[in-house]
């Protein structure tokens, strides 16, 4: 396949990229204005070649250069002016910075609340990083029941973080979603379908292993029959407890064939 490097600057903007004529009809987004993050150039052929990196740190704004291990100060001109191999945009808003402004302020105020509420903390990540992070969603951390998976609430630490009332009311009349937590508690109802499982589990696997010792024990089988291998990995994956755990795993809803 034959490749080459085309060497024709092409100009970027630093700030206000409107790509507002180029969204499709269905997008529901509002915000279309980006802002430069970041520049890949490459120095070289197509074949071969070198590539260094300009970032802008989103905390003072200021433009560095990467090279390898090296890291320069550099102006923003220098960057507006490098030969651009690829480019990093991201949406700006100003009504999302004001909105995460409110929030560390209503955090800072220490209103006495008689409630606290949890909320999940990839949500707040996107919700510190997107424009437009969308409902809350909670259900990261909550089974279908409203209560915590058994198999997450080792680590649900790291699944939530603890928010005063006056922030949790404040998001949640501002994005929607939910549902509101102000308890955690590890779900009766799937600890009860787990324990069942795990039952099934072994019952399944102590009748396999019985049953085909009985069949290695015969020395002429009247009777073989044959089954689906894909079914079978499935079923075995299964007993093992390595499927993904969260539905059951059941091979004969999976539409694994042959049983």
């Amino acid at each position: 396949m034959y490749s080459f490097k085309i060497n024709s600057h092409v100009s970027f903007p630093l700030e206000g990229l409107d790509l507002r004529p180029f969204l499709a009809k269905e997008s529901i987004s509002k915000v279309t204005n980006y802002d430069l993050l970041s520049v890949i150039c490459h120095h070289g052929t197509a074949g071969s070649g070198h590539y260094i990196a300009y970032c802008q740190n989103m905390i003072n704004g200021q433009w560095y250069e990467f090279d390898d291990q090296y890291v320069t100060e550099v102006h923003e001109t220098v960057v507006q002016n490098a030969e651009a191999y690829v480019l990093f945009y991201r949406k700006s808003s100003e009504e999302a910075v004001r909105e995460r402004q409110k929030v560390v302020s209503l955090a800072t105020l220490k209103e006495p609340g008689l409630l606290q509420f949890y909320i999940s903390r990839e949500w707040l990540n996107k919700f510190n990083t997107f424009t437009e992070p969308g409902p809350i969603s909670n259900h990261t951390f909550l089974c279908s029941h409203g209560g915590i998976p058994p198999n997450k609430y080792h680590y649900i630490d790291d699944l939530v973080v603890i928010l005063p009332q006056n922030v949790w009311e404040y998001l949640y009349n501002r994005f929607g979603g939910g549902p509101a937590v102000n308890h955690l508690y590890v779900c009766s109802v799937c600890q009860v379908e787990i324990e069942a499982l795990a039952k099934r589990r072994k019952m399944e696997i102590d009748t396999f292993i019985k049953l085909n010792k009985a069949f290695q024990a015969e020395e002429c089988p009247s009777v073989i029959f044959c089954i689906s291998m894909q079914w079978f990995r499935e079923w075995e994956a299964f007993v093992k407890g390595k499927d993904n755990g969260e539905s059951g795993g059941d091979p004969g809803l999976g539409g694994g064939g042959g049983q």
